[in-house]
């Protein structure tokens, strides 16, 4: 669902875990700015001819430069890719984490019941603010806002889940200790 509000949110609060370590989310938050600026230059003509322009430059240059090119189509995929992108940083998240386990266990739970609370904000938040008294910018702004907040609640029941989950399969896992046979 993008929208100018939800995204610029995603995008802010992915720069915020890229600056606090998380290096994985510095492409999603790269490819929502990109989203933001795609949903303000709907709204703004002068600053969607000033993208215009910026991207038939890149476009004219990506023609006659591979690099570019690979460039170009890169971030056009990343900008409708931002899921995956999260998927794969969380990969890196557990990969650089010192308890794997744990930290498996933990984005596993968080990252499904995020996208599924988003998938259920998806489809409940349109009726929903079709029944508010609301115009059709203060309408995308509440819906924005809604959306960002059913992603981050969901998200953070699926961490403290994923965190109690941790435990209990650690602690079945966990090897007992071995027996010293003290009669030898």
């Amino acid at each position: 669902m993008s929208n100018a509000v939800s995204s610029l949110i995603f995008a802010c609060r992915n720069v915020d875990k890229t600056q606090n370590g998380e290096i994985g989310r510095a492409p999603v938050a790269a490819a929502q700015s990109i989203n933001v600026m795609n949903e303000v230059t709907k709204y703004n003509k002068a600053l969607a001819k000033g993208a215009d322009a910026a991207t038939s430059i890149f476009n004219k240059m990506a023609e006659h430069n591979k690099a570019v090119n690979y460039a170009v189509k890169g971030v056009n995929w990343a900008t409708k890719n931002v899921n995956p992108l999260i998927c794969v940083s969380g990969g890196l998240k557990v990969a650089m984490a010192d308890d794997k386990t744990s930290a498996a266990i933990n984005e596993v739970t968080a990252l499904s019941t995020m996208f599924a609370g988003e998938t259920i904000a998806k489809k409940a938040l349109p009726k929903l603010i079709e029944k508010l008294p609301l115009n059709k910018k203060m309408g995308a702004v509440v819906k924005g806002l809604l959306f960002v907040g059913a992603s981050m609640a969901s998200y953070a029941l699926g961490e403290g889940l994923g965190k109690d989950l941790a435990k209990d399969v650690k602690a079945s896992w966990s090897p007992e200790p071995a027996k010293i046979n003290q009669m030898a």
